[in-house]
């Protein structure tokens, strides 16, 4: 199959250092094509050829030709006496990208499925060696392609040695994908990485833990990165709190993590976990790849039993290779294995997420490299150290008998010789006598148990407070979480507008004031934030947009009835959404998740507004069809509407999240979100007027005419300086004279549009501030069922208490409900994604056919 035209004239791959040696997908298949006509044909016998692969345009194009030309790559990172003097290659890849042969002629026996062939991770030299097929890498390259939505507009950089199982994959997926390679020979450690992606639009960043520590410490990943869109972690486990906070910046930045679990053995990834689940399982690592599976052998001795099962991960799949080669006669194999044994134990959740827990084996991976954990420990042992030798995360440690604590430095110095690492990532603890299991073998958890985790350079772990614990009890039930990560925010842990009436009462109930950004900060801080704040005991500071939503539902029942004048709550709502809209949901740079944030927030307003309705149609009367779909506005919009706020408030929303999508508003928006929102509440002020000017009837609850205020809301959550809060305030109040032809409505809405944008908080009377909090909470719901409730009743007071209580009662009951909705939204997603079918099969990894 031939790629379209445009695709061939894609850049395949880019020089980073000379940008002039780019190659489209058609020059680099036919470079590599001409290559390959260069080399012996098959015909006359297969031929095993050694390619050092390094980051350069020539080498690239010579290892293609192999594979084209239908031969066996060996492929290491550059001259590997030890592997040519074991496997004795027929042709070696020169420097200059030309062949020349090492034999007299093609001398192995080379299976018909035999197409390449590499090291495992970190044991480059090593005779034992992973036999790949052809299959095998191409079904790994769609797979992967699949799960990351790789399109040919994707540029992804080599930060990783491209003979390292992930760095190839890397070439492979994007070839495939008709995507484009930035090639750069230099490593993350070198300077000017942060340059090389903005200057060559990389918008795909393959990174290991080691590879994310070095760009934290050089700041590559709090830079305006503006074409990045996945950072893609794999080559080892990073820790949790790791997860969180890496996902959090690229939250702020704009661009999304994922995180990938794999072997070499599978011929790079096995599972990815899509960003959308990150903020709920940062210690998994996804689901399998297409067409792919896992499977726990449970007999291991190392398994255990109970609700969540824990055994060996166990992988099938066309990634599986076809057999590990040790010896040159090795290669002549077909297919030895059908799964693979990870040596890893894991649980599979109900959800199909797999996460490891454990090593079968003693061989682990530190800051990138292949560590034996027996063999250090035998070394110890040599070395007169009784000691356990165990890993978590990126740290060795090294549990040790002795008498003399003051030793402690030298074997940590001689546990790093060892194993090839800095002294930094050794952790060392002394006891008297290693703790034993019953049948007297070392009991290698209680070891481990004693070590503080290693967390990396720019996410050190401080001492958690003793209010923590109950600031995580307040909060776990309002995000539905059994589990909370300390190290993240209210925000990132997936509150919302719903959840946050209720968290920040409570949290002022337990810590007393916090600031107005409480929910962006982590959660360890805000014990330390509120133990300076002033003592109150007869009140509470309550945040000004929840005691709006309080007041301004009870002043549309009480009105709606006559029992005071206070008209105009419903548009002092609209502009606290939009308020709310610009705290919780526009602040997240990624289209993708301010789009699932946007549906959370819709389903919460939507379906118990649908449900009113559809029982307003079907039991009581009184409605038309089009509000049972929330689209009057849109079939009959000359007419009453008593779901108009409703309905304005959807359209709002999704206008807004619209609008932002696009690149260029988004950009701005993330540079300067007040300037973008304040520019766009002027806009909206257009059809305010116009309408206004041109019609009458009821047209003040229209999406169009109060769209401004859902805008000035977003302005005043983002206004952080007193001018901007002044001049967003004195607009909206100027927009609200002659709104309504009752100046006193006017004026009620202008009282609320101010507090909203100049007051913070208010100290609000202790025993009223549970009150304030639920009926905040149900507003809408209130809302919703006021008209219903006021049919059965003839006074005034009873109409009004009833509607409060009736609406109450229909937010506890669908609070529930609607949670676990929005709880399905990024998993529908997820999923959505992990099945997603493989793109359009080709024969190769080039956009041309290879000659047969």
């Amino acid at each position: 199959m031939q790629c379209a035209t445009a695709e061939l004239a894609r850049p395949a791959l880019v020089d980073a250092d000379d940008p002039s040696r780019t190659l489209s997908h058609g020059e680099l298949a036919a470079r590599a094509s001409e290559v390959a006509a260069s080399l012996p044909p098959v015909a006359d016998g297969r031929c095993l050829v050694h390619v050092p692969l390094t980051a350069e345009v020539h080498a690239v194009v010579g290892y293609l030709a192999v594979l084209l030309a239908g031969h066996v790559a060996l492929v290491t990172g550059g001259r590997a006496e030890t592997i040519d003097a074991h496997y004795r290659p027929d042709l070696l890849l020169e420097p200059d990208g030309s062949f020349r042969w090492a034999a007299a002629g093609p001398q192995h026996v080379l299976h018909p499925d035999l197409a390449l062939l590499l090291s495992t991770s970190g044991s480059t030299g090593s005779p034992k060696l992973v036999r790949l097929s052809r299959d095998n890498v191409l079904s790994n390259a769609d797979a992967i392609a699949s799960a990351l939505a790789v399109t040919p507009a994707d540029r992804a950089i080599t930060l990783l040695p491209l003979h390292y199982c992930f760095g190839l994959s890397v070439l492979h997926t994007q070839l495939r994908a008709g995507a484009t390679v930035v090639l750069r020979a230099g490593s993350a450690a070198d300077p000017g990485v942060a340059d090389a992606l903005i200057r060559h639009g990389v918008s795909i960043l393959p990174a290991t833990p080691h590879v994310v520590d070095l760009l934290e410490v050089q700041g590559v990943l709090q830079r305006d990165l503006p074409d990045l869109r996945l950072v893609i972690q794999a080559g080892g486990a990073l820790a949790p709190d790791r997860v969180a906070a890496v996902a959090a910046q690229g939250r702020v930045s704009g661009w999304s993590l994922v995180v990938m679990y794999g072997q070499t053995e599978a011929t790079a990834r096995m599972a990815v976990l899509p960003p959308e689940l990150l903020t709920q399982h940062t210690d998994a690592v996804g689901w399998p790849v297409a067409d792919s599976w896992f499977r726990l052998d449970t007999t291991v001795p190392e398994a255990t039993t109970g609700p969540e099962p824990a055994g060996e991960l166990v992988f099938s799949g066309p990634g599986v290779m076809l057999g590990y080669a040790e010896h040159p006669d090795d290669l002549a194999l077909g297919r030895m294995v059908d799964e693979l044994r990870t040596g890893d134990l894991a649980r599979i959740g109900g959800d199909g997420l797999v996460r490891i827990v454990g090593r079968r084996a003693d061989s682990v991976k530190i800051m990138g490299l292949r560590i034996d954990l027996g063999r250090v420990q035998r070394r110890l042992g040599a070395a007169g150290v009784q000691a356990c030798v165990t890993a978590a995360g990126d740290q060795l440690q090294v549990t040790y008998e002795t008498t003399d604590p003051s030793d402690g430095q030298r074997v940590r110095e001689l546990a790093a010789g060892l194993a090839g690492l800095a002294a930094t990532v050794v952790s060392v603890q002394v006891v008297e006598a290693l703790p034993r299991l019953s049948n007297g073998k070392v009991d290698r958890l209680a070891c481990a148990a004693r070590h503080r985790p290693h967390r990396g350079p720019l996410f050190g772990g401080r001492r958690q407070p003793a209010d923590l614990a109950a600031v995580v009890a307040v909060l776990a039930p309002l995000i539905g979480r059994d589990t909370v990560d300390v190290d993240r925010s209210f925000v990132e842990l997936g509150g919302d507008s719903f959840s946050h009436v209720q968290a920040s009462l409570r949290l002022g109930r337990l810590l007393g004031d916090l600031p107005v950004d409480w929910h962006h900060r982590p959660l360890r801080e805000l014990p330390s934030l509120a133990q300076d704040a002033p003592a109150r005991p007869f009140g509470q500071q309550v945040e000004i947009n929840v005691l709006l939503r309080a007041v301004a539902v009870i002043m549309i029942c009480g009105s709606h009835v006559g029992l005071f004048p206070l008209a105009g709550g419903a548009h002092i709502l609209l502009a606290v959404a939009g308020f709310n809209y610009g705290r919780f949901v526009a602040p997240d740079p990624a289209p993708a998740r301010r789009w699932r944030r946007t549906a959370r927030a819709a389903l919460g307003i939507a379906v118990p507004a649908i449900v009113v309705a559809v029982a307003m149609l079907t039991i009581f009367g009184g409605a038309h069809w089009s509000n049972a779909v929330l689209l009057h506005w849109a079939v009959q919009p000359g007419t009453g509407n008593i779901f108009w706020f409703v309905e304005a408030l959807l359209v709002s929303l999704v206008a807004l999240t619209a609008l932002l999508s696009v690149t260029r508003l988004r950009l701005a928006y993330a540079r300067d979100p007040w300037r973008v929102a304040f520019l766009l509440t002027l806009v909206l002020l257009i059809p305010r007027y116009v309408v206004l000017a041109l019609s009458d009837g009821p047209i003040r609850g229209l999406p169009w005419t109060v769209a401004w205020l859902f805008a000035a809301g977003v302005a005043m959550a983002s206004a952080q300086t007193s001018p901007r809060r002044l001049l967003t305030a004195a607009v909206a109040a100027g927009a609200t004279v002659g709104f309504f032809p009752a100046a006193e409505r006017n004026l009620v809405i202008i009282v609320g549009l101010c507090l909203l944008a100049l007051l913070p908080a208010v100290l609000v009377p202790r025993m009223m501030v549970r009150p304030v909090e639920v009926v905040a909470a149900a507003s809408l719901h209130v809302y919703l069922v006021q008209f219903q409730v006021f049919a059965f009743f003839s006074d005034p007071a009873l109409k009004f208490v009833a509607a409060l209580f009736v609406g109450l009662l229909f937010w506890w009951v669908s609070a529930g409900l609607l949670h676990r909705l929005q709880q399905l939204v990024p998993l529908i997603t997820a999923v959505r994604r992990s099945r997603t079918s493989h793109p359009p099969q080709r024969k190769d990894l080039l956009c041309a056919d290879a000659p047969s």
